[in-house]
């Protein structure tokens, strides 16, 4: 899938944000709207325990489904179809959270609400969202008592460098006549971002779930 081949360029940024949390065994790892699950995939690379996958959308699970047996990582990653409403916040808390996108599409405070329900006290939470209000998520983070260890942009630039070009160069050798109508809501992104790149500027955020 020529998305996963181009997004793969991003996960430095991605093991950056997990190098701010200390070193710890056996951890249970939730990642939410996983998708595909090139970040699933690198959170087992980087860190020691079992991964919850979750997204709603059962095609892009079973991609990553595929990917999980050719790793051969069916006992340390799991996944899940359902959305992160239908979570049972009973069952378990985790170590550590990942949303990278999510919240730009339930909301960074119901994001913010309901991971703390899921989270142990002291857990990681990485959110990787748009910059947009950045100022406004600093007030919601500090009003639901979460701890920012480390943020870090990811500056329009870097967008073209890392993926959309890498998008663009890929799409553009492959042989298929039909590529325009194939591969047409990522040369609508690529176009979106021509027009208004500072629009692409995305964040890191590493909090940490402060007790009550």
């Amino acid at each position: 899938m020529i998305k996963d081949i181009c997004r793969n360029n991003l996960t430095k940024f991605l093991i950056r944000a997990i190098s701010k949390m200390p070193e710890a065994e056996k951890l249970l790892i939730l990642d939410i709207g996983c998708g595909t699950g090139v970040p699933t995939i690198e959170l087992s690379k980087h860190l020691n325990g079992t991964i919850h996958a979750v997204d709603s959308d059962e095609t892009l699970l079973r991609q990553l489904d595929e990917k999980i047996i050719k790793s051969r990582l069916s006992k340390r990653i799991f996944t899940f179809h359902q959305s992160i409403f239908e979570i049972d916040l009973s069952s378990q808390l985790y170590d550590i959270v990942l949303a990278e996108g999510l919240l730009n599409i339930i909301g960074f405070q119901k994001g913010l609400q309901i991971v703390r329900k899921i989270i142990k006290d002291n857990g990681y939470f990485i959110i990787h969202d748009e910059f947009a209000k950045h100022e406004e998520k600093l007030i919601l983070i500090d009003s639901y008592k979460y701890k920012i260890i480390d943020s870090f942009i990811i500056d329009e630039k870097t967008w073209w460098k890392d993926y959309y070009k890498c998008l663009e160069e890929k799409i553009s050798l492959v042989d298929d006549i039909n590529k325009s109508d194939t591969y047409e809501n990522e040369l609508k992104e690529i176009e979106s971002y021509k027009k208004q790149p500072h629009l692409f500027c995305s964040i890191y955020y590493v909090l940490q779930k402060q007790a009550i």
